[in-house]
């Protein structure tokens, strides 16, 4: 298979970290999934793990998950049911999952999966969740660091926001661990709203996906039907915000990006959790400037390389 990109997956599922997941499953070739764990952000973290475990199982992914923080490091904590719906998946039912949890403690599950890294080897960190176990992680054992080669993260925004005006659902959730992260000196690259808003699926191609004798293309159908009907009614498309790291890192052709250096608004004012991007390269040394943000997005891409990759799961699952 080759040199394949080794990646850890934080997230929430979760309707886009489910299709996420489905992307991941579709190219094991490039990526090797290293283990998934939850966070309670979409949803409680009793069914975000549920979700996971399910996800993990129906795609054949063969990956542990572990269980992670159930509320922010510092606030009260926020789901977003009326987006993915009560289970967190909107429509879509999967079989009940035959795996466990490989832990109940996603910081330290993490921590001993980067300490048995072969010397010099480096996992990508997938951030699809508010930053709580990443940045727990980060304080608690910073001599890891050295394991993380960079963090893509699905938050934030350098325009606008979703929750509030100025904030993304992720970031606003939990700045103060955002704070901590983009902190951490690790190199950062920021799949905001600016492009993920614009990595999306038609009306057209969701009812496609859902009247699909595959499983898999009708289950991500399911889910992204969801969104469609309950917070895009009036875009007429459903944004797949959490497929992009994961598209990124495998065809960043497809996206404009631009450096800049990240920080967070950790204020109780109207501006708290908005991601605050400092583009004054010159002002700063040239190796400071680590962090870079996606800026647009080719939307046709996108669309086509996230199809094939939905149909290509269950021929993966059954190695035709």
């Amino acid at each position: 298979m080759g040199d394949r990109i080794k990646v850890i997956m934080d997230c929430d599922p979760g309707i886009d970290d489910g299709i996420a997941l489905a992307y991941a499953a579709a190219h094991q070739d490039e990526l090797e999934l290293l283990a998934v764990t939850t966070f309670a952000g979409n949803n409680t973290i009793d069914k975000v793990t549920k979700n996971a475990l399910e996800l993990v199982d129906f795609y054949g992914l063969k990956v542990p998950v572990a269980r992670g923080q159930e509320r922010p490091l510092v606030k009260e904590v926020l789901h977003a049911e009326e987006f993915h719906g009560e289970t967190g998946l909107g429509h879509c039912v999967l079989p009940e999952a035959k795996s466990e949890t490989a832990s109940d403690n996603a910081v330290l599950f993490s921590r001993e999966l980067l300490n048995r890294l072969p010397e010099g080897e480096q996992v990508v960190m997938i951030e699809t969740a508010p930053m709580t176990n990443l940045a727990l992680l980060l304080k608690v054992f910073p001599e890891i660091k050295n394991k993380i080669g960079k963090i893509v993260f699905m938050g934030g925004a350098a325009k606008g926001g979703n929750i509030t005006p100025a904030a993304e659902f992720n970031i606003y959730a939990d700045p103060e661990a955002a704070k901590i992260v983009f902190d951490s000196g690790i190199p950062l690259v920021m799949c905001g709203l600016d492009a993920t808003l614009k990595c999306n699926l038609t009306r057209n191609q969701i009812m496609k996906l859902c009247q699909s004798g595959d499983p898999t293309a009708r289950a991500c159908g399911d889910m992204a039907g969801y969104i469609l009907e309950n917070s895009s009614k009036y875009r007429c498309v459903a944004s797949i915000h959490d497929a992009v790291p994961f598209m990124y890192l495998l065809h960043p052709e497809f996206f404009k990006t631009e450096k800049v250096l990240l920080d967070v608004d950790c204020s109780d004012g109207a501006g708290r959790g908005a991601t605050l991007c400092d583009f004054r390269w010159w002002l700063h040394d040239e190796e400071k400037i680590k962090d870079m943000i996606l800026t647009d997005a080719d939307t046709e891409r996108f669309q086509q390389e996230l199809f094939e990759a939905i149909y290509s799961v269950s021929e993966c699952r059954t190695g035709k």
